[in-house]
């Protein structure tokens, strides 16, 4: 008798709920902002957390003014985010044959990239799956990654400075792709379109600071003596800038990707930073918890080959090659207008 109890002792595993609910409290760091995420009530995710916590006779929080996990509770996360993945992988497996290829695809994206890539992106997609709508949120990459944690979009690209403030908690990260920053002034600037440049000899800078970026930014105009005479920190979308500098003495640092097109308009005077070039890193962001379906991971191939194709012209002539004029044989990777 005693050996049966034993083993059913033994063989008791904790609820896929239990886990679910432990795994959302670690990465929200709230009972309630768990509970919203998972739509249950309060009381019902902390009863979940605490019978959870029984079963392993060890407390995975310490729950004072906030909810900090504990040791044991750090090393069970880690643990459980693996088996809800693969649980979500194997039911995908169950029906993936049957799967029909309709419904919603949610992403999320910084300027950078929805200015540039993701129309050229959509296009394709919208051939190969024409029954799946596509819902795009443009913000800054702490609000989107918040957003794919919460199950509010299937993924997002970002910049890397959310990641690198401590942003990454119940996240999969890793980096899609990168691309030269250039120094963006008026058409009517004295700075050589198109020729790199050395930041700290540019004199009387004055200079529009994303919020979003600017601690990369501010890094590097520490690290390489950049002297800027006055700044204006920009809260709100790029494109508003981008007027402000095309009018008047104001310049700006931008991602390569986001002027692109403007490389063969020139409606600006563009100039690659060099020694050394800035490079701005961007990441794909999805749930840990949740693999990508095979709808988002095919958008996300398409992303990457536009992305690929736009950014090659940048990425050229931060390394010093000329473009001289639109007749130059880099306008086949220049995005159409």
């Amino acid at each position: 008798m005693n050996n049966k109890s034993n083993t059913a002792q033994r063989i008791k595993l904790p609820k896929l709920m239990h886990i679910r609910m432990f795994v959302a409290v670690y990465e929200e760091g709230s009972f309630t902002v768990a509970a919203s995420r998972e739509g249950l009530g309060q009381s019902g995710v902390s009863a979940h957390v605490r019978q959870l916590e029984a079963q392993l006779g060890v407390q995975l929080f310490f729950r004072d003014r906030a909810i900090v996990p504990t040791p044991a509770g750090h090393a069970y996360y880690q643990q459980c985010v693996q088996l809800l993945r693969l649980h979500e992988s194997a039911s995908n497996a169950v029906g993936r044959r049957a799967e029909p290829a309709v419904g919603t695809l949610r992403m999320g994206m910084i300027p950078t990239m929805s200015r540039s890539v993701f129309s050229r992106a959509l296009r394709a997609f919208e051939i190969a799956y024409p029954n799946v709508s596509v819902q795009l949120t443009e913000g800054t990459g702490a609000v989107l990654a918040t957003s794919v944690r919460r199950g509010m979009l299937d993924f997002a690209i970002t910049q890397r400075m959310f990641y690198d403030a401590g942003g990454g908690s119940g996240l999969g990260i890793s980096v899609f792709t990168r691309t030269p920053a250039f120094l963006v002034s008026s058409p009517n600037s004295d700075l050589p379109h198109c020729e790199p440049i050395r930041l700290n000899k540019v004199k009387d800078l004055h200079l529009v600071l994303p919020v979003g970026r600017r601690p990369l930014l501010e890094k590097y105009l520490i690290d390489h003596n950049v002297q800027v005479v006055e700044r204006i920190n920009w809260f709100e979308s790029m494109l508003g800038a981008m007027d402000l500098v095309r009018t008047s003495h104001w310049t700006a640092i931008i991602s390569g990707l986001f002027i692109a097109d403007d490389l063969r308009r020139r409606r600006f005077t563009l100039n690659p930073l060099a020694d050394p070039i800035l490079w701005d890193e961007m990441l794909l962001v999805e749930p840990a918890r949740i693999p990508l379906s095979t709808i988002a991971q095919n958008f996300i191939e398409l992303l990457r080959q536009a992305t690929e194709e736009i950014n090659e012209i940048p990425i050229r002539i931060a390394h010093g090659e000329q473009v001289n004029s639109l007749n130059h044989p880099f306008k086949s990777a220049l995005p159409h207008e």
